[in-house]
């Protein structure tokens, strides 16, 4: 990654920042928009999957757009777009996903670390995940623009050595702001665009 992508990129995040700073925030969707915090198990600069705590996320279309009876083929289909942050509040990865009505995707915690756009895996930090329409059948992280109310319920789950669940706690949702929709999205453009393949943390299920 050279020097002039860096400024560049800190310099556009900086002209972001400065323009997401209204007196009121405008709220765009009040349940498209959940968060949780994760810690990862690292050893010699590797995520461990199975070490005493690995964890996941599971992530459940609640079926608000439409159904399997509906429509046979990507039926309801809405798009998690992911969003991950280490503990200095720097997007490190993003990703997205599509779930169809009632569709379960279970994804490892290192799947959404692994791929860090330093290179180094981040040990602790905060999951970001929008619900947001597909447009020309297609998920784009880098853009939301149809935030789906209640698409989504997402938990964080730890299973212990015999890759038994020992405990889970669910998302919390937020409001989700119009300065918060456009910063994931341009972050997430930025992260993709400096990383060169780092940053995708393109989940599979």
């Amino acid at each position: 990654m050279s020097y002039r992508k860096i400024f560049g990129f800190l310099a556009v995040v900086a002209a972001v920042a400065l323009l997401a700073l209204p007196s009121a925030a405008q709220i765009v969707a009040t349940d498209a928009y959940q968060v949780h915090a994760y810690h990862a198990i690292v050893r010699n600069g590797l995520c461990l999957s199975i070490l005493g705590a690995a964890q996941g996320v599971d992530i459940i279309n609640t079926g608000q757009i439409g159904s399997p009876i509906d429509e046979p083929t990507l039926a309801g289909s809405v798009c998690a777009d992911i969003y991950v942050f280490d503990n200095r509040q720097e997007m490190q990865e993003c990703c997205s996903l599509r779930l169809t009505a009632n569709e379960l995707a279970s994804v490892e915690l290192c799947d959404l670390v692994g791929n860090a756009l330093t290179g180094t895996t981040p040990l602790t930090g905060v999951i970001k995940i929008v619900s947001d329409l597909p447009r020309g059948g297609s998920c784009d992280p880098t853009s939301i623009q149809s935030p789906v109310n209640g698409a989504f319920r997402a938990w964080r789950t730890t299973l212990d050595t015999n890759l038994t669940p020992s405990s889970e706690s669910a998302f919390r949702n937020a409001p989700l702001t119009v300065q918060e929709q456009q910063f994931l999205g341009q972050a997430c453009a930025f992260v993709l665009y400096l990383g060169s393949g780092r940053g995708d943390c393109n989940p599979t299920h």
